[in-house]
């Protein structure tokens, strides 16, 4: 039996479905500006930020290696340059990230930027210090080797990222696992994965435009 997954804005949503240039559809970050990112509602706070709801419809078995990476936009492209010059780009301006604010306060933060703490205070979200504990990642970034631009070299799902969803409210699992999310009824690894999602670019960045490109989720299952 094959098993799917939801990718979703809210936590019981549908995929997302933003409409994007070129007609695929996906989820549109928005407009970033020059030293800030999107989504952006108040730089000074460190406010703003798009969250992603993974779940399965797996009924016996958890999903398993989740894992994210970067790859070429698979959609039809609508771009300022080409799907592969973007999806370089995007690795390029991860891997020369020297920012170390979580508000991109220095102007020095670029590129696409995943928290993977499901209730990580706002002050806290997508600071750098949060990269040492695996809960924060920024594709094209060598961590050990990792940069999460291929399948071979993907960023595990946080066991931080993994909560439960009881109907009413969102609260912690009770014995989550890395890279593994529990099916509907399964409180302890969680039924969620609930990630934050940012891109970030540079003050002096010089090139404008529409920059597409797909981030995959994978991952493994038995039922």
């Amino acid at each position: 039996m094959s098993v799917t997954l939801t990718v979703s804005e809210t936590i019981t949503g549908a995929n997302a479905s933003d409409t994007l240039a070129g007609g695929s559809t996906g989820l549109d970050l928005g407009q970033t500006t020059n030293g800030q990112f999107s989504p952006l509602t108040l730089q000074s706070a460190n406010t703003g930020h798009q969250d992603l709801f993974l779940r399965s419809d797996s009924v016996v078995d958890p999903i398993t290696d989740v894992k994210f990476y970067l790859a070429q936009y698979s959609g039809v492209y609508g771009g300022a340059n080409t799907a592969a010059g973007d999806f370089t780009t995007v690795g390029n301006y991860g891997a020369a990230d020297t920012g170390t604010t979580a508000n991109n306060g220095d102007g020095l933060s670029r590129g696409s930027h995943i928290d993977m703490s499901w209730d990580v205070s706002v002050a806290s979200q997508f600071g750098y210090s949060r990269e040492a504990s695996g809960q924060k990642r920024i594709f094209g970034k060598s961590y050990s080797g990792n940069t999460g631009l291929s399948l071979a070299l993907a960023f595990d799902l946080h066991v931080d990222a993994c909560s439960y969803w009881n109907g009413a409210t969102e609260v912690d699992a009770s014995a989550p696992v890395t890279g593994k999310i529990g099916k509907s009824t399964d409180t302890v690894l969680g039924n969620r994965g609930h990630i934050r999602n940012r891109f970030y670019l540079h003050t002096g960045e010089t090139n404008g435009g529409i920059l597409q490109y797909d981030t995959v989720v994978s991952f493994a299952y038995t039922a």
